[in-house]
């Protein structure tokens, strides 16, 4: 009996040991990832990725049209390039975007809101390195 219960104490002893060694282990790891997620990026970690792009104007659903600038924030330098390649199609995304909605749809921050996620729904549908992390209209007007 108490050459089972040695045997039993053993196993245990392994098995803890085992688990400690894997929880700080496992610690170590979390405590990096954690590290890693909560630094913000740099003002100039932004610039090289923030792409802007130039002033569109175009027709809308109502007799209106509208005048456009966007900036999209790249998730990195290489996706930034690849915004930098892709300028016609980003315009065209824009383009047929506004030339579908009217004068009521970009109406409020809801409407400008709205606007900036389809633009970057649709600017991530192209891109193959990389994603837009966030669309900013710098300028905006309806005439």
């Amino acid at each position: 009996m108490k050459r089972i219960l040695m045997i039993l104490l053993a196993a245990l002893g392994i098995v803890g040991a085992g688990a400690v060694a894997a929880v700080i282990f496992l610690d170590i790891n979390l405590k990096e990832v954690i590290a890693q997620e909560e630094k913000e990026p740099t003002a100039e970690e932004l610039a090289a990725r923030s792409f802007s792009m130039e002033p569109l104007t175009t027709n809308l659903t109502s007799e209106n049209y509208a005048v456009v600038q966007l900036n999209l924030l790249a998730d990195s330098e290489k996706s930034y390039k690849e915004l930098e390649v892709r300028t016609p199609e980003l315009k065209a995304i824009v383009i047929s975007t506004l030339a579908g909605l009217s004068r009521d749809d970009l109406k409020g921050s809801e409407g400008l809101t709205n606007f900036a996620k389809t633009i970057q729904a649709e600017a991530n549908k192209v891109l193959h390195d990389g994603q837009v992390e966030r669309v900013l209209i710098t300028d905006f007007k309806i005439q």
